[in-house]
């Protein structure tokens, strides 16, 4: 026998504190200390002492576990608290958004367009009288594919350009001079230039005229190719004039990155000029770039005030849409670190299972730790859930149906409080709102959004201001 002494020794110097602390009993919700009738230490082979220590470790650390869990789903229920005041928040917020959103800075680009073609000279002779026809641009010149310096924008690939599509120019120039005065620039721009195209076929000017006709009536893709014979013609000193013209397509054809790269490059040739400037800042603006809009409204205000305040618009929606863009960033990296929180009390509750499965394999059935006479025991259990699992017998190994009631552990991890799908079903239930109830045209911001923020955990304090 003492031959056995190291070896229970060191096994039960480093649990002794355990074997302490482990009993029967437990401090109840009422104050009184009582009998554990689901205790895991009513074990079926109790003179086994690796066994009973195996199942203090086992026990204890799915205790640990559970109140592991415990805390981040107390996390998470402020972080839901917040995340509800910060949405109505948003919503009240964005009541502005239904104004401006469904405005895409048209008009500015209007302006913008009116202001470049001032600078236009047409000092050549038009001797020849156009009859009929239309201002089809490569009818009359040939872009050179080796000198276009655009020409490896995805914009200009010929299964971009037959998708193309741009709503008619005219009906917004409709709000600003009327039905009629609309329709008169209309044929004054035709006219010039099928004029200046048949009397001057290589001049960047009609070309530019001829896109600014076909902008008008919401030919995209002959407007596209009038733009880019014009800029591919034009002198260094104008070349922003077309430019200008070529971005303001790609603009209202919704391809705003190669729009991007070409109303830099229109400022790069025109950086004396406001409406480059202003036109830029309007679609940074309309990109929901902010912060390099407001760098080129503060240009173009220096360069141009005329102009600058004829942009109110489209400044008012900046206002507008940056703390709203702000807010819903916040909230939506709040939920990405809630669903992140999810799967962990996913993974910590499929592990206190785990351990759960284990306790019971050595332990006596709940079932059978009261007698008949134990009527608070019996109570007790017949509030409890039931399970059943198919073991095989310590005989002959064949299947037996075991059933057993629930631990108190196992009842808590049966609670919706944690239900991991449930969880993710409100957290998500939070950005569909938002779809649901911002403007349909933000829809693609929203997304965006969502794709930049990263999770991050709410303040400690868990105020916000409101």
């Amino acid at each position: 026998m003492w031959y056995y002494l190291p070896l229970f020794l060191l096994l039960i110097i480093p649990n002794i504190h355990n074997i302490w602390a482990s009993n029967h009993y437990a401090l109840k919700e009422d104050g009184w200390i009582k009998r554990r009738l689901d205790s895991p230490f009513h074990l079926r082979d109790p003179e086994n002492l690796i066994i009973f220590l195996e199942q203090i470790n086992i026990n204890d650390r799915a205790e640990e576990a559970f109140r592991k869990m415990q805390r981040k789903r107390i996390t998470l229920d402020d972080h839901i608290l917040l995340i509800a005041q910060l949405l109505q928040s948003i919503l009240k917020r964005s009541e502005c958004a239904k104004v401006y959103v469904k405005m895409t800075g048209l008009t500015d680009y209007l302006r913008t367009t009116g202001a470049s073609m001032k600078r236009l000279e047409f000092p050549e002779k038009m001797e020849k009288e156009a009859e009929g026809g239309m201002p089809v641009c490569k009818n009359y010149a040939d872009l050179n594919p080796q000198k276009d310096e655009f020409g490896h924008l995805d914009s200009f690939k010929n299964e971009a350009i037959n998708k193309l599509e741009i709503e008619e120019e005219e009906h917004h120039l409709k709000r600003e001079l009327g039905s009629k005065g609309a329709k008169s620039v209309t044929e004054i721009i035709y006219n010039v230039a099928m004029k200046g195209l048949l009397n001057n076929p290589t001049s960047w000017k009609f070309h530019m005229l001829g896109s600014y006709y076909w902008r008008l009536v919401g030919d995209a893709k002959n407007a596209l190719e009038c733009a880019r014979l014009s800029v591919f013609l034009a002198p260094e000193t104008h070349k922003d004039i077309p430019l200008l013209s070529l971005g303001t397509i790609l603009v209202r054809a919704e391809l705003w990155d190669d729009a991007e790269i070409i109303l830099k490059s229109a400022i790069e040739y025109g950086p004396k000029h406001g409406e480059n400037y202003i036109a830029l800042a309007t679609l940074l603006a309309m990109k929901h770039d902010f912060k390099q809009a407001k760098e080129y409204f503060s240009i173009a205000e220096r360069m141009d005030p005329a102009m600058y305040n004829n942009s109110m618009r489209i400044r008012e929606f900046m206002e507008c849409m940056e703390p709203l863009d702000a807010d819903i960033s916040r909230l939506f990296s709040f939920v990405k670190y809630m669903l992140r929180e999810i799967k962990d009390v996913s993974k910590l509750r499929h592990e206190i299972t785990q351990y759960q499965n284990r306790i019971i394999q050595q332990q006596i059935p709940l079932s059978s730790r009261y007698n008949e006479n134990d009527h608070k025991s019996k109570a007790d259990l017949l509030k409890r859930y039931q399970f059943c699992s198919t073991r095989k017998s310590s005989e002959n190994q064949e299947p037996v149906l075991f059933c057993d009631f629930y631990s108190d552990l196992q009842m808590q991890l049966e609670s919706k409080q944690f239900d991991a799908e449930l969880l993710d079903w409100q957290v998500n239930r939070y950005i569909a709102t938002l779809f649901e109830k911002l403007p349909f045209e933000y829809k693609k911001q929203l997304e965006i959004l969502y794709s930049k923020a990263t999770p991050q955990m709410a303040p400690t304090d868990n105020a916000y201001s409101m």
